[in-house]
């Protein structure tokens, strides 16, 4: 066999093999198959992958990221540079936005951090007085009203209103903002831990599939330069929860 295996690509990129079988479904990355079945990659494989990286480094969606390495293979050097200046000033003006809703919270956390040392220091329990955040000033009095019967919320239902194309698309991004990190099961869902630079695309994933499908529940915690994303969902749903979260494929 003249072409590389998986396994070698893999281990001269530092990417791994589940993540080089998922860019192969998605176009990115293709992959001739020798008479075993085994899938053969070409030398410039290897360059072609430091261009993904490099794309994904930015945090781009798999789209743009396909969208550039079609343009890297079959045009000329001005015009990928041509594709990747308005992609870059709309990630920059993304970042922008970041920053000021992380320095807006930073100052929330200051006030609160300074207002929790003032506390006393005290053995009683805490009341209503213990608090590091502004008390919401108290409401007008409301006139007495007959109290109506509690209504139980209707349950959101376990389907998805995207149409079929938009599933899958949707499905390939969240396989790409997911892929190489391994699930763990975790009651009623399942667990990833991820890099803290993907935060602002899952977080963003998260809010588009809230829209469609409100039955997900989705929780972030931050751990310095990573953070655990859960995703839970009600029984019936996990069919829906697994094809949302890639898995280890056929080894070849």
């Amino acid at each position: 066999m003249s072409g590389m295996r998986i396994s070698e690509v893999s281990a001269r990129s530092g990417v791994p093999a589940s993540t080089l079988r998922y860019y192969e479904a998605e176009g990115l990355l293709p992959a001739a198959r020798a008479e075993n079945g085994y899938r053969e990659y070409e030398p410039t494989a290897l360059d072609r992958l430091a261009f993904i990286a490099q794309a994904k480094h930015l945090d781009l969606p798999l789209s743009s990221v396909r969208e550039l390495v079609d343009a890297w293979e079959s045009e000329p050097c001005h015009s990928v540079r041509a594709r990747y200046r308005p992609m870059m000033s709309e990630r920059a003006a993304q970042v922008d936005d970041r920053i000021a809703a992380l320095a807006a919270l930073r100052g929330t956390l200051t006030t609160a951090i300074r207002r929790l040392d003032a506390l006393p220091d005290r053995e009683e329990p805490c009341d209503a007085g213990c608090t590091f955040l502004d008390r919401p000033r108290a409401a007008p009095p409301a006139l007495p009203v007959v109290p109506e019967a509690p209504v139980a919320p209707s349950p959101a239902p376990l389907a998805c209103s995207l149409g079929s194309g938009d599933v899958e698309a949707r499905l390939a991004e969240w396989h790409d903002a997911l892929s190489g990190s391994e699930r763990r099961d975790v009651p009623d869902g399942l667990r990833m831990t991820l890099p803290l630079t993907h935060l602002a695309r899952i977080t963003a994933l998260a809010a588009a599939e809230q829209e469609c499908c409100a039955f997900y529940a989705f929780r972030i915690d931050l751990h310095g330069p990573t953070f655990d994303l859960t995703i839970t969902a009600p029984p019936d749903a996990r069919e829906m929860l697994d094809r949302l979260v890639p898995t280890s494929e056929d080894p070849r």
